[in-house]
């Protein structure tokens, strides 16, 4: 696999750990003409360590997100640990929809609600996320393709994701989904 996908590591840290199976997503400054598509089926998680802020993210995420500002990466390598299938993508177009998915993601409400205004453009796209670890991090060189703040990263080299094991069991990540359309009125 070579598609990767920038999110803040934090978030990548909530998705690993199955605390969070839901990524909000708006895109990014360099995005193509459009902004964000989720155009991509399976894709690897890229953490990034830029604009993570403690006032971004609930309280209980907070001291995960201190533990992993004090272990910077190294500059010149990327570890990736998971990846992901896009189970569902629903474009979020109203405060109440955005408010309704509480809980299900370590965003604040201020940062929730200040991606949802951004741009002028009030809608966020809510993706559904089936995440599996990868039998042993693969380490690759940075490179400077990668820079920028986009979504979608084309990696130069080729992550295998066989012996990758889901972070959440079939029932479990069902029951996830299921909220997430149900606090959407999609389900």
């Amino acid at each position: 696999m070579r598609t990767a996908f920038k999110e803040w590591a934090l978030v990548c840290w909530a998705l690993a750990s199955g605390r969070q199976t839901l990524v909000l997503r708006k895109g990014g400054i360099r995005e193509e003409r459009g902004g964000f598509t989720p155009g991509h089926g399976a894709f690897l998680l890229y953490p990034t360590f830029f604009h993570q802020k403690p006032e971004s993210v609930v309280p209980e995420a907070r001291e995960a997100l201190a533990r992993i500002a004090a272990e910077p990466p190294r500059p010149d390598e990327l570890v990736i640990t998971h990846w992901a299938e896009l189970a569902e993508a629903v474009r979020v177009a109203s405060p109440g929809a955005l408010l309704a998915l509480r809980g299900q993601h370590i965003w604040s409400e201020e940062a929730a609600r200040e991606r949802f205004e951004r741009w002028g453009e009030n809608a966020v796209h809510a993706l559904i996320l089936r995440v599996h670890a990868l039998p042993e991090p693969a380490r690759l060189p940075v490179r400077a393709a990668y820079a920028g703040c986009r979504s979608w990263v084309a990696l130069q080299d080729e992550v295998e994701t066989a012996g990758s094991a889901p972070v959440l069991d079939e029932g479990t990540f069902a029951a996830r989904a299921g909220a997430i359309r149900a606090a959407l009125g999609e389900g």
